[in-house]
């Protein structure tokens, strides 16, 4: 069978809506470019690439992640690993990312402290985009931190990982803090029942924030007062809904100029305020 045919295959189990990931997969497997499968498709594929594309496409459809599949993800333009250990980057978050090099901007060697860092991808996209940042990450995942240190090294950035609950290895950072950030769990125990299922294959404990989805929000906004220095910013990611719980939580904790701001589509995403 030639590629051109292996690929209609694919095409035909997946449907013509999934064309790209069809393509992306057999690339893959082949271990070559769009360009050069499309250019060069009336070559054979070996018996081997077969079994291999077709036990991916089996995989695909039977709802893993293409993310996880292929091992990579691009997030700002930066390419990250990505394993079921971790929450899949996603487009929206790269607003949080583009709201907090804003906030940067303007200081000098900032110190930055993202939590529930997963893959990494929100600390090292601050790390390359802003260099002279010093920027820790934590998560409580010692398999997620793995990932996450194999993309540091990855993209040359200088993320500084600890392991441990939410804020407490970063004692050492009370009141040094310029940006406190998180895109913490905040699917709610009703949302969790209707996830589609390549999100189910997601690890729960980056999805789930509690009863209602604000568990995080909470005990990360408390721990923010101590750690941000005076004038200190604290971002949040959150879901299309919890804009204005968010909001008010942090206006309650005292914190001044807060924002909700959109996303691409719209929607409520990022959520700001400062100390």
């Amino acid at each position: 069978m030639n590629r051109r045919a292996l690929l209609q295959w694919g095409i035909a189990e997946t449907g013509s809506e999934k064309r790209l990931e069809a393509e992306l997969l057999l690339c893959y497997v082949l271990g070559t470019s769009r360009a050069l499968l499309l250019a060069h498709d009336d070559m054979e594929a070996t018996e081997v690439q077969i079994e291999a594309y077709q036990g991916m496409i089996m995989q695909y459809q039977s709802g893993a992640p293409l993310q996880y599949l292929l091992g990579t993800t691009d997030f700002m333009g930066l390419e990250l690993q990505v394993t079921p250990a971790v929450l899949i980057p996603r487009f929206d978050t790269e607003c949080l990312v583009e709201r907090a090099l804003q906030l940067l901007e303007p200081i000098l060697q900032p110190t930055v402290l993202d939590i529930c860092t997963g893959s990494g991808a929100i600390a090292i996209a601050i790390s390359h985009y802003k260099k002279d940042a010093v920027v820790y990450a934590g998560d409580l995942s010692a398999e997620a931190l793995r990932v996450a240190t194999q993309n540091n090294a990855q993209c040359g950035t200088t993320v500084r990982f600890r392991q441990g609950n939410l804020l407490e290895p970063f004692s050492d950072l009370q009141g040094k803090v310029d940006l406190l950030i998180s895109n913490p769990p905040y699917v709610t125990t009703e949302e969790m029942q209707a996830l589609p299922e390549d999100v189910r294959q997601e690890p729960r404990m980056a999805l789930w924030g509690g009863e209602d989805g604000l568990y995080f929000y909470r005990k990360i906004t408390a721990a923010a007062v101590t750690q941000l220095h005076s004038g200190g910013w604290l971002a949040f990611e959150v879901g299309w809904q919890q804009g204005d719980a968010v909001r008010q939580l942090l206006t309650s904790h005292g914190f001044g100029d807060v924002k909700i701001l959109q996303d691409w589509q719209g929607l409520d995403r990022v959520v700001c305020g400062r100390k």
